[in-house]
């Protein structure tokens, strides 16, 4: 087709790719948290699915229910991981102009 630059759009998507790159190494400092049993337990990630800390209030150590324990750091393990993947995504989408790459965004 006459007028359309391929090499334009090859160009473009490679900037993009870049940006995004960029963006997901940034994530990496940026922190986001989980919190269960009303905050009970405390998990700290990154933006890149990454666990940083876990904080557990000690009143909530009780040795003959370690199951409750196990519960409520699984579910704040969920909710950081739930909250740091929705805030790559909205990062992302910052760069990409909310369009979807697959492998990318």
């Amino acid at each position: 087709m006459p007028g359309i630059d391929l090499n334009y759009f090859i160009r473009q998507a490679n900037k993009l790719t870049e940006k995004i790159e960029q963006r997901k190494q940034e994530l990496a400092n940026d922190t986001v948290e989980g919190k269960a049993g009303d905050g009970r337990v405390t998990v700290i990630a990154n933006g890149i699915q990454e666990i940083r800390s876990i904080k557990i209030d000690k009143a909530t150590i009780d040795p003959n229910d370690t199951s409750m324990l196990e519960d409520l750091i699984t579910a704040a393990v969920n909710a950081a991981l739930a909250n740091s993947r929705q805030h790559m995504q909205k990062e992302l989408a910052k760069i990409s102009g909310g369009i979807k790459i697959p492998g990318i965004t």
